[in-house]
């Protein structure tokens, strides 16, 4: 049937629909005005009623698509689904300037015709306009059809960042982790853009990616290494064992990047873990420890406190080092230790308070001016002339 004679089958049958209508509570308007009603359940109902003529309804449909409200777009990319093979084409070209809530209603629409929509889009891959390739990307990334691989991997091919970067957002998507490894070598992507969206892609995939990124990480040569931290990190807490183990890795670079991750992740089961890595043999370890349990701050004040007393050495000033980055909320804790039996504890928190700087410190740093012990007076002294100096 066509649009007008619809239309006029419609209006026939206006008196039968009359109390359905009342119970609705919408106006009894003409197509144009219900689809321009400022009411968005108007033109709700309005694009409800146009989806089932089928595709003499599609401009109408599309151009709903433009609607402000999200539920109009929806109703009409949904009826858009409905008529399924018709709508292929037009949807496709719809795609090219195309605003971003607009786009994602349209792949989802062809996301949903699914498997007879793959061949066009497939087609859609060579077609002169980005923004159509891209899109064709993404609605193909979430299609189960035994075509989609080959697709995905002849737009890492293209020449449009834009659609490479689709490309690589779309392995995420692919079902028993099969992206994986296509993931791993785009995160040498010279492509900051494409790199980003695998970083994102690895992310979207979790856990089962912790293990193949984190066999990147022995290869500081190439370059690959920052941009799986950063995936490792973003899939945070799923991969803290395994991130954890890293820090007992025989390669000191491995153990650096443990701790690098677990800064970024702060997750507190791991803080532990990253205080034990302040005995770490290898400066450059310690200190990727100290920079991550900074990074926690006054969260992990309970434990960087207890490690301010421990009999390894390393540890100890590692502790020293984290607090006085962590600086006024861990003054309380260190007051404290200006009253400890131990005059080494008692010289070390004069120290980290003095750099810190806080004015609370003076009083109980003037105090200790009275110390028996001539060391902790000179620190005392020390630590009250650099607050002074703030």
């Amino acid at each position: 049937m066509g649009l007008f004679k619809w239309l006029r089958s419609r209006d026939e049958q206006k008196e039968e629909r009359t109390e359905s209508v009342e119970e609705s509570h919408l106006p009894r308007l003409s197509l144009d005005d219900s689809l321009g009603n400022p009411d968005p359940e108007v033109r709700i109902a309005a694009v409800h009623s146009i989806s089932g003529i089928g595709a003499p309804a599609i401009p109408l449909l599309i151009n709903s698509l433009n609607d402000e409200s999200w539920r109009v777009r929806r109703t009409a990319g949904s009826g858009l689904a409905g008529i399924r093979e018709p709508s292929i084409g037009p949807l496709i070209a719809a795609l090219d300037g195309a605003r971003t809530d607009v786009r994602k209603e349209l792949i989802r629409s062809l996301t949903l015709i699914g498997k007879p929509a793959v061949s066009a889009l497939a087609a859609a891959l060579d077609h002169p306009s980005a923004e159509i390739r891209s899109g064709a990307v993404g609605a193909i990334a979430h299609i189960n059809a035994p075509e989609r691989g080959e697709a995905l991997t002849k737009a890492l091919g293209d020449s449009e960042q834009s659609v490479r970067a689709a490309a690589a957002e779309a392995f995420g998507h692919l079902p028993d982790e099969q992206g994986i490894p296509v993931l791993l070598g785009l995160l040498a992507d010279p492509v900051e853009r494409v790199r980003d969206a695998a970083i994102a892609a690895c992310i979207r995939i979790g856990k089962p990616a912790v293990a193949p990124l984190i066999g990147t990480l022995g290869d500081p040569g190439s370059g690959v290494s920052p941009y799986a931290e950063e995936a490792l990190i973003g899939i945070g807490s799923a991969g803290r064992a395994d991130i954890v183990e890293l820090l007992h890795h025989e390669n000191a670079e491995m153990r650096q990047s443990g701790a690098r991750i677990l800064g970024g992740i702060k997750d507190m089961n791991t803080v532990s873990h990253l205080v034990g890595a302040l005995a770490d043999s290898d400066p450059e370890v310690r200190n990727a420890a100290i920079a991550a349990l900074s990074a926690f701050g006054k969260s992990a004040l309970p434990e960087i406190t207890a490690a301010f007393e421990s009999d390894d050495l390393r540890v100890r000033e590692g502790a020293m080092e984290i607090l006085a980055a962590i600086g006024e909320p861990a003054v309380p804790s260190l007051i404290v230790y200006l009253k400890n039996e131990d005059p080494s504890v008692k010289k070390r928190a004069a120290v980290i308070l003095g750099d810190i700087g806080s004015f609370e410190a003076h009083e109980p740093l003037t105090d200790l001016l009275h110390d028996s012990d001539p060391s902790v007076r000179r620190e005392a002294f020390e630590a009250i002339e650099q607050i002074k100096r703030r």
